[in-house]
């Protein structure tokens, strides 16, 4: 499941989250002594521009971060359990090269009840790439069960607001290689990209 948001809709999203479910938007994955940085105005604190595709080196914000207090403290990898999976000890190891010094203050997602937005990607050719609505890192099945109730709230929210589309249909280049069934293609996009849309900018099927 996909989600096409343009700035405008991030905007919308995140004053829904911070002031209907009472979310915490985040400026950074760092909480030294599990103090996490939040936004005194989430709003204020959005990028004002999608960011483009992945590049080495980059300073773009490609995730929006929502932490729920209400499910919630903010938990950190100084107490962080040992991986017990091959994927989970993978992620561990990349996170401790990337961080460094501050590993330990990194905000554990497995265990940090958290809302994630992967944000959509401005990609080359008047294109834009949906991005995701996601929650904990952690399996669907140990995900706490109010942190699941929040996410489907939420997802609920953007799919009421939003047009569901096949994505295929607006990227000439790859129509002919759509599936025969979309499953998780469709693309819920929402009131300002839509716009975008509608003046031909281009969706491409697979997120970001």
């Amino acid at each position: 499941m996909s989600f096409l948001l343009v700035p405008e809709d991030e905007s919308e999203l995140t004053d829904y989250l911070c002031e209907e479910m009472g979310a915490k938007l985040l400026l950074a994955d760092i909480a030294p002594k599990a103090e996490p940085r939040i936004a005194r105005d989430p709003l204020k604190a959005l990028p004002s521009e999608l960011p483009i595709e992945a590049t080495p080196g980059c300073n773009e914000i490609y995730n929006l971060l929502f932490w729920l207090p209400s499910c919630g403290p903010v938990k950190t990898m100084r107490d962080a359990p040992e991986a017990n999976d091959a994927r989970d000890r993978v992620a561990q190891f990349l996170t401790r090269e990337s961080a460094t010094d501050q590993f330990f203050d990194v905000i554990d997602t497995r265990r940090t009840p958290v809302l994630r937005l992967r944000r959509s990607i401005r990609m080359a050719g008047n294109r834009l790439a949906p991005g995701v609505f996601g929650t904990m890192d952690t399996k669907a099945s140990a995900l706490p069960r109010d942190v699941r109730r929040m996410h489907a709230k939420a997802t609920r929210w953007l799919k009421k607001r939003g047009a569901k589309v096949d994505p295929f249909l607006y990227c000439p280049e790859v129509r002919e290689r759509r599936p025969t069934n979309l499953g998780p293609l469709w693309v819920w996009v929402q009131p300002k990209a839509m716009e975008l849309v509608e003046q031909g900018t281009e969706i491409w099927p697979w997120n970001a």
